[in-house]
């Protein structure tokens, strides 16, 4: 008895330690800041506003919490999490003992091959000899963790899709009222050139003109409405709808109040711990160096030990199994040793592949970081790009405008023919979708920008989300 207490003793210290290298955040070197054609505040970030305070609008609101609750691709997101939870706890039920029960028939050799039953229930529970199964647990709950932040990214992409696919169809609106306020004025021109047609003062020429202009203008609307359609059935979708229109949108400008001021970045090494593909790619990281732990453990020639029990019965009438009769008690404990001695190399190539896969994750994590970085770039340089469009295309239509009422006047009072003023009219159409079209850009970009710096999620919408769509686990 004292010996087997001195061996769970001896067994016990020697799974105090694992073996294999532990985690450390590796150094990239990250820049002091972002590559950026403007100065921008490094105090804070916008990625840290909550998504509905960026936005202000409660349709849109009303939206994306839609897209929270019924998106499909979250939904496997969410359940790929599930999994990954249900993985962990496999990996760590390891850690407790194993009660199994047996049954089985038999003989017993001799003149009457006799046969005999026999049933039994046992009990066996493997030390941790070298952490082998602690590595695992710890690569489980990295791998779970990346999982989770996979989770968070299609979070944050959503509700990014959801605000400009919804800010797209405001800006198709826009041009849609541009092109029919346009086919107003040209209609009512046709209707004046006409007029002067009857007195002599237009040409048939000129007629024809504005009939043509009138219908190339017309022309655009049926592309514009296709275009606004499709993207309705574009927002359904991310709503995890059919195919359904939008009725009762507001006419508004999205995001009007954003100019220069709002870039508030913070620095590139906020990046590691805000953007969930980040965090995403070094837990992966993680998990693969806990693996070589587990591959390690598997090369060493020690045998794995444990401690089993079991109690049952054994009778040659199976009725008797259960007690009673001739059935007999059977029961023991002790330890039990389990020594692998060839495998042919497939331990060694194990630790091979578990070394490689951390080379692996460790440059998809640089990979991640990296790209990251050149998005947040790119959608700078878009967001004041598209600033600087607006402006010359505000002046553009501006002038266009001032362009279009000077050749009225003058055909009015007959110094130009009919072509002046169709090229006024066509400038300041130009001029006006232009503008709507810049707008949109820019908001793009700055959501971009948001979704770039890791805005877009908390953990409040994860947990809600988790809730909403939790499965039965009975």
């Amino acid at each position: 008895m004292k010996r087997a207490l001195m061996l769970c003793a001896v067994l016990v210290l020697v799974t105090g330690c694992a073996v294999g290298p532990d985690y450390r955040r590796p150094e990239l070197g990250t820049p002091d800041s972002y590559r950026a054609p403007v100065a921008a505040g490094q105090t804070g970030s916008i990625a840290n506003i909550e998504w509905f305070e960026l936005f202000n609008d409660p349709y849109l609101e009303r939206l994306i919490r839609s897209a929270l609750e019924q998106n499909t691709d979250l939904g496997i997101a969410l359940a790929r999490l599930e999994a990954s939870n249900a993985r962990l706890r496999v990996a760590r039920s390891a850690f407790g003992p194993e009660l199994r029960g047996t049954l089985s028939p038999g003989f017993t050799p001799g003149e009457g091959n006799d046969a005999v039953y026999s049933s039994g229930i046992g009990m066996s529970w493997e030390l941790d000899v070298l952490g082998k199964i602690r590595r695992a647990s710890e690569a489980e709950r990295a791998a779970l963790l990346a999982t989770e932040d996979g989770t968070r990214a299609v979070m944050s992409s959503l509700v990014v899709q959801v605000a400009q696919t919804w800010y797209s169809l405001l800006a198709l609106d826009q041009e849609a009222r541009v092109i029919e306020r346009t086919l107003d004025s040209q209609q009512r021109s046709l209707e004046l050139v006409r007029a002067q047609l009857q007195s002599g003062v237009s040409t048939q020429a000129e007629e024809q003109q504005a009939t043509a202009q009138l219908a190339a203008t017309r022309a655009q609307l049926p592309r514009v409405r296709q275009r606004t359609l499709a993207t309705e059935n574009a927002l359904s979708i991310l709503l995890g709808q059919a195919p359904q229109s939008f009725m009762g949108r507001p006419a508004i400008e999205p995001l009007a109040q954003i100019d220069d001021r709002a870039l508030r970045l913070g620095l590139p090494v906020e990046l590691l711990e805000r953007r969930p593909d980040i965090r995403g790619a070094e837990q992966q990281l993680h998990a693969a160096t806990a693996r070589v732990g587990v591959a390690i453990a598997n090369r060493f020639p020690v045998p794995t030990i444990g401690l089993t029990g079991i109690v049952g019965r054994l009778s040659t009438d199976f009725s008797d199994i259960g007690g009673g009769g001739d059935s007999v008690s059977l029961g023991g404990w002790g330890p039990y040793v389990d020594i692998p001695i060839v495998d042919w190399g497939r331990a060694k190539g194990n630790e091979q592949a578990a070394r490689a896969g951390v080379e692996q994750a460790l440059l998809g994590y640089r990979a991640t970081v990296l790209n990251a970085l050149r998005e947040v770039s790119d959608a700078v340089n878009a967001f004041v790009n598209a600033g600087a469009v607006i402006d010359s295309n505000a002046v553009y239509a501006n002038a266009a405008g001032r362009s279009l009422q000077l050749q009225r006047q003058r055909f009015g009072s007959g110094v130009v023919g009919y072509l002046e003023v169709l090229d006024a009219e066509r400038q300041l159409l130009n001029a006006e979708l232009g503008l709507a079209r810049a707008r949109l850009d820019r908001v793009i970009a700055y959501l971009d920008l948001y979704r770039a710096l890791g805005g877009g999620w908390s953990d409040a919408d994860l947990s809600a989300a988790r809730l909403l769509r939790a499965p039965d686990r009975g």
